[in-house]
């Protein structure tokens, strides 16, 4: 059973990361993927500052997957358990140049994923804005278990560029997303 490591930065705290956890361990356990999620910090780490661009006006992704690494490998070594992967929680603006959406993105190595509530909580209340987190973290997690996107527009898997496409999801994958996730393997997104 993989561990996920969950890494809140910034005002991303209390009731809504709870559900949020809640959310993403029952969209995986529904798919037939067992995955145990916990929090990596004690409070929301500060955002880090390096990350900031000043020329784009928004926080590069690179900067929190950095941090995180940090945090991933001290957690590692303190505790003598093993994180799989590490989903980072955030509430601004995030970039991953040349792409700009920046609600959600998954690194190349299979380890980081990060969603930003900036722009998911516009015109949301707290169930709206749960439900799309926990959408846009099965999204980018899912690519860190090697799934592509998926032409069906009702899972986690299809390519969103608003919240109101995020919205049009449901927290359960397709057939096909389901049958690429195992706990032996990865999907064909990255090539292995």
């Amino acid at each position: 059973m993989d561990l996920i490591g969950v890494i809140p930065t910034g005002k991303v705290w209390g009731l809504i990361l709870k559900d949020v956890i809640i959310g993403i361990r029952e969209g995986f356990r529904k798919a037939g993927k067992e995955v145990m999620l916990d929090i990596l910090t004690e409070r929301p780490y500060p955002i880090p500052r390096l990350a900031f661009d000043v020329n784009l006006g928004k926080y590069r992704v690179e900067g929190f997957f950095l941090k995180g690494f940090d945090i991933k490998m001290d957690i590692e070594r303190i505790h003598g358990i093993t994180v799989n992967r590490v989903l980072m929680l955030t509430d601004v603006d995030i970039c991953d140049p040349p792409n700009m959406n920046g609600i959600g993105y998954a690194d190349m190595t299979h380890l980081f994923a990060i969603v930003s509530m900036h722009q998911l909580q516009k015109g949301a209340d707290r169930t709206v804005l749960k439900e799309r987190l926990v959408k846009e973290a099965l999204h980018e997690l899912g690519h860190t278990y090697g799934l592509d996107h998926c032409s069906r527009n009702s899972c986690p898997m299809s390519i969103s560029h608003s919240a109101l496409e995020i919205d049009a999801k449901t927290t359960e994958f397709c057939p096909r997303c389901v049958k690429m996730l195992s706990d032996t393997g990865y999907g064909e997104y990255w090539g292995v």
